[in-house]
């Protein structure tokens, strides 16, 4: 399914004004001296067990790793992608790359990965004893999909919506936290983001996959739906997820994410 576009929805919202996106850019960033954010850039965990450590391996060396650039992986686990949202410039590098890959293939890959992630040969006793890093790995491989449509999105103007969202200072970070919800973050208290056509065709993309229990939104999209209807009205989302068309791929597991990298974002804009 290809990325929906603000133009296909005659009722959304205006986006965020130009001035708010370019408080972040970084006016000396190039294209020459850029590399893509990949998932796990930082230290990984030895608290593996030797067939785990072993899957891992093999996952961040995969085709569909290195071709993909998943975003659903990228969010939680990449200090790069975490220093990249720092700057319009370079958030919006990341988002071209990983919307240049072609999405149906990738979701082939990222299901098949998953489910050899819950494997006996590979990482099943870590994610059963919910090791952290394994769980980041297959709620991103899971939420492949979803994340990829919502990381397509451009506003009126031609930007990434999510580029506006991490480098809106004005909203205090609130405008990103959305994009968590289908890693089966849930939107935090009090949160408000920017009543926009951005938040609104993402929420829309999050309705259409939250009724597959398969998929972390399941469990995060009606309490962030009912939380953004109080600001933006009931008409603005869904509350409730659509219709389930679809079963995901990949297995059904209990969903345990952490938040590591989240609350660093929550950090760098309350500080």
């Amino acid at each position: 399914m290809p990325p929906l576009r603000h133009d296909e929805d005659p009722t959304a919202t205006s986006s965020a004004p130009p001035s708010k996106r370019s408080l972040t850019t970084d006016p000396n960033a190039s294209d020459g001296d850029f590399e893509v954010p990949k998932p796990f850039d930082s230290a990984m965990s030895n608290n593996f067990t030797n067939n785990c450590a072993d899957f891992f391996k093999k996952l961040l060396t995969s085709d569909a790793i290195t071709t993909c650039h998943p975003f659903s992986l990228l969010l939680q686990t990449s200090s790069g992608f975490f220093d990249a949202s720092k700057s319009f410039v370079r958030i919006t590098q990341t988002l071209e790359a990983t919307c240049k890959a072609n999405s149906t293939q990738c979701v082939g890959g990222m299901d098949e990965l998953a489910r050899e992630l819950l494997t006996e040969g590979a990482c099943k006793v870590d994610y059963d004893n919910n090791n952290p890093q394994v769980v980041q790995a297959y709620n991103g491989l899971i939420a492949y999909e979803p994340l990829y449509q919502a990381s397509c999105l451009r506003d009126d103007e031609g930007s990434f919506c999510y580029a506006d969202a991490v480098t809106n200072t004005t909203s205090a970070g609130a405008d990103a936290f959305p994009y968590y919800l289908p890693l089966g973050v849930n939107l935090p208290g009090g949160a408000r983001p920017t009543c926009n056509s951005c938040l609104q065709d993402a929420m829309a993309i999050f309705s259409s996959f939250a009724s597959n229990s398969t998929q972390p939104i399941s469990q995060t999209y009606t309490g962030a739906a009912q939380q953004i209807t109080i600001s933006c009205g009931t008409s603005f989302v869904n509350v409730t997820a659509a219709p389930l068309k679809g079963a995901a791929a990949a297995t059904t597991a209990s969903l345990t994410p952490t938040i590591t990298l989240f609350i660093m974002l929550f950090i760098y804009f309350f500080q």
